[in-house]
């Protein structure tokens, strides 16, 4: 009798585990293809307390119920309060959600278990420099020294070095970065960035141009670069860098301006004038500029009367525009036919500008003279 009790409690045991295996195999199986909420409701059918509550807080993570998910991982944490594993897994799902303290704590956790893990660093210079600690830095610092590949570290340090304008840092950051990753977009950014800021306009439009050779430019990388082509009087990129720009955001004032002095500068004045319309039109703060263009280009059509009014306008957006007062007199010189209208126009831009730019003095102070020698003689 106790024979075939034994068998029998043997047989019991081994169809039970046999069932629990097939179990955890369809469960793991409904994970790995993305099937969570199936796979939450086989895991509840295993008896392993440990591995059941882990699996389901993957899922409800990859679901994005952070709560459910925290709840599981707390269960673990609750009979296993030192698996390695789920702390980490837990400490940044806390990051997160925004529970930066606990984070931060977790993770001080599992430093002093591992001091060598880079990583383990990494989450709480994260959460210092989310709750604002002072030496947040020094543990990014921590990270790259205790791991030189370690890029995400190396993100952050360039970062802040670029932001501190310790630009010899960031440099030297750079260079490592781009030794681990040539073709690391971040960090070829930072250093058509760090050329930026160094006013190193040539360097910087290489570097510019790597990611947009990528086809990994945005709005800014595309605004920069045709600000550096302007700057190197590259002047056909840097229209196409601002064609780029409106492209990805339609209506930008600040591009339309920018492409009417170019294309003016270029000799394309249909152009000019359209975006200096264009600006004018998206209620740009101060459009004296875009007037500007628009007189020139009235200005080259012969259109003087037209021209004038403009320069005007540009003026009465900004009295203090030098390039405006100087045109406006050279345009009335052109289209009035009194003298004394004439010298007014001129002495009016020596009156505002008596110390303003001595080219234009020069050009304006000869035509004074002429226009009163021309007076004098009319009037004998």
């Amino acid at each position: 009798m106790n024979r075939f009790l034994t068998i029998f409690i043997s047989l019991t045991f081994i169809s039970k585990v046999g069932a629990q295996s097939s179990t955890l195999s369809i469960a793991d199986s409904l994970y790995r293809i993305g099937n969570y909420s199936k796979a939450i409701q086989v895991y509840e059918k295993l008896e392993d307390p440990v591995y059941k509550n882990i699996q389901i807080a993957n899922a409800y993570k990859a679901l994005g119920n952070s709560k459910k998910a925290l709840e599981n991982y707390e269960n673990v944490l609750r009979t296993d309060s030192l698996n390695t594993l789920v702390l980490y897994d837990y400490g940044k799902l806390l990051f997160t959600t925004g529970k930066l303290e606990k984070s931060l704590a977790i993770f001080e956790k599992l430093k002093e278990k591992d001091t060598e893990n880079p990583n383990f660093h990494y989450q709480i210079g994260l959460a210092k420099e989310a709750l604002q600690h002072e030496d947040f830095l020094s543990t990014y610092e921590t990270v790259f020294q205790l791991d030189s590949q370690h890029q995400k570290s190396i993100y952050k340090l360039i970062k802040n070095y670029i932001e501190e304008k310790d630009f010899e840092k960031a440099k030297a950051m750079i260079t490592i970065g781009l030794q681990n990753n040539e073709d690391d977009v971040q960090i070829i950014g930072f250093n058509a960035q760090l050329f930026y800021a160094e006013k190193e306009y040539k360097k910087a439009l290489f570097w510019f141009e790597k990611l947009i050779n990528l086809k990994k430019a945005t709005q800014y990388v595309y605004e920069k670069a045709a600000f550096s082509a302007y700057r190197v009087d590259k002047i056909l990129k840097s229209i196409a860098y601002y064609e780029a720009a409106l492209k990805l955001d339609e209506g930008n004032y600040f591009y339309h301006s920018q492409l009417a002095k170019l294309y003016y500068q270029d000799g394309i004045i249909d152009k000019a004038e359209h975006h200096a319309s264009q600006a004018i039109v998206a209620k740009m703060i101060d459009t004296s500029g875009d007037y500007y263009i628009l007189g020139l280009v009235a200005f080259d059509r012969k259109e003087h009367g037209k021209a004038i009014k403009l320069f005007k306008m540009a003026l009465e957006e900004n009295p203090d525009y030098e390039a405006a007062q100087f045109q406006l007199a050279l345009c009335a010189d052109s289209f009035y036919s009194d003298l004394k209208e004439k010298l007014k126009m001129y002495e009016r831009f020596i009156e505002k500008f008596p110390n303003g730019n001595i080219e234009m003095r020069k050009i304006i102070n000869v035509r004074i003279r002429e226009l009163k020698k021309e007076i004098h003689l009319k009037a004998e």
